[in-house]
């Protein structure tokens, strides 16, 4: 009897596309969250941490070192634009950057895992070609370290 492996890997993974990932404000921790849409390109979150060189006189052969901290991250998120109406995500974020308010930031993946950290918002107009979609970058800067929560056991 053969047995065909990766089908039977593939059966058991479970895992998610970006599709549906959510960013969301708001003025508060715990008020009332307005999303930004038309996300088309998410970044990285989190780095490498630094090396702290723990080496010493003992050492013959090899630097020793132990994980510092990690940099501090900008999150740049790309949207599509949305026409300019008073709800379009433009202008939304734009509001927000006028405003030098700090703000706090929900990003949910589609798997459930959220990040939340607090920020002010800078924006900036992507160029193009013809055929392209008009975009805008929306860069944060967050000032607390980030919050990740994995939502482990919860149903999605």
């Amino acid at each position: 009897m053969k047995l065909n492996i990766q089908l039977f890997a593939e059966e058991n993974l479970n895992y998610h596309s970006y599709s549906g990932t959510k960013l969301s404000y708001s003025e508060t921790e715990n008020g009332t969250y307005k999303q930004i849409k038309g996300i088309t390109t998410s970044p990285d979150i989190g780095s490498e941490p630094e090396d702290i060189d723990t080496t010493s006189m003992d050492n013959k052969k090899f630097k020793t070192a132990i994980q510092g901290l990690q940099d501090v991250q900008k999150y740049t998120f790309e949207f599509n634009m949305e026409d300019p109406t008073a709800e379009a995500n433009i202008k939304l974020a734009s509001d927000l950057e006028d405003s030098g308010k700090i703000v706090y930031w929900r990003y949910e993946l589609s798997n459930g895992v959220t990040i939340t950290f607090r920020s002010k918002v800078s924006t900036m107009i992507r160029g193009g070609s013809y055929g392209d979609i008009i975009g805008f970058n929306m860069t944060l800067s967050p000032i607390d370290e980030p919050e990740i929560n994995l939502n482990i056991g919860k149903s999605l």
